[in-house]
């Protein structure tokens, strides 16, 4: 992701941004995805259990029954849908709550961004699927109770249209298990130590920061130079070869180092 791109996304967090930056991810008709050929065939299966009660009961004229089993069951499926939504909201927080400044930044450098952007996007998706859910259960619940003509077909299209939508929220929900599995493990691969990440470069500078200290002490014993003589001679090196933003800072190693006094 570039600059301009991640500048233009940080303005304008809204959700279509969202889902065009990610390519336009299409969940709920992903036919290989398990949450989607399942929730098909559980709809499939409630639906046609759904029309066999209703026309059970058409033919003893139970159309008021019908009218309140099915207004129940709307009802209480728009309560367990507000409960669900409350936890993916909350789920959503602790997520983007864990991922720090530190993850971040490393993730950005090492261009995974949009992953991780898809990863906290699925939360947003079926967040803003169950409220729209919600608002049709509603709507469903007022309309059953119209005083109209009872029409089977109708009555088993918006059931099945319903079940799977409450089926595909359950499920893919159940997947975001899965994926704050996968946020924990990437929250871990990128907040490691760099000290860790760096190892064998820092095994090195221990490695010659003592080799060169063995043949400074090798040369000072040879060449019988006293360690006045050595620290003015490095002194004189520092201010001659070491660019001029840098040689207070070499400076202060040095007497830190060999232990000078100001």
């Amino acid at each position: 992701m570039n600059g301009e791109k991640m500048n233009n996304l940080i303005r304008s967090y809204d959700y279509k941004t969202l889902r065009k930056t990610l390519g336009n991810p299409n969940y709920v008709f992903k036919i290989k995805k398990f949450e989607v050929y399942f929730s098909i065939i559980c709809s499939v299966l409630l639906t046609f259990i759904i029309v066999v009660f209703a026309m059970t009961n058409l033919k003893e004229n139970k159309i008021e029954y019908i009218v309140t089993i099915t207004q129940n069951i709307l009802l209480n499926t728009t309560f367990g849908l507000l409960g669900l939504l409350g936890f993916i909201i909350s789920g959503l927080a602790v997520i983007s709550g864990t991922i720090g400044h530190q993850v971040t930044h490393k993730i950005i450098k090492k261009k995974k961004f949009d992953s991780l952007l898809s990863i906290l996007f699925s939360f947003y998706f079926i967040g803003r699927f169950i409220g729209i859910l919600i608002v049709l259960f509603i709507l469903s619940y007022f309309i059953m109770g119209i005083s109209l003509k009872f029409n089977i077909y109708l009555y088993g299209a918006i059931s099945i249209v319903l079940s799977y939508s409450l089926f595909f929220t359950v499920f893919f929900s159940v997947s975001l298990l899965g994926t704050c599995l996968n946020m924990f493990v990437l929250n871990y691969s990128y907040s490691r130590d760099p000290a860790h990440d760096n190892e064998s470069v820092n095994i090195d500078k221990i490695f010659d920061g003592i080799r060169i200290d063995a043949v400074t002490a090798l040369m000072n014993g040879k060449f019988n130079v006293s360690k006045e003589e050595f620290i003015s001679a490095l002194w004189d090196r520092i201010e001659s070869d070491c660019p001029q933003e840098y040689q207070e800072e070499v400076k202060r190693k040095c007497k830190e180092y060999y232990s000078i006094e100001d």
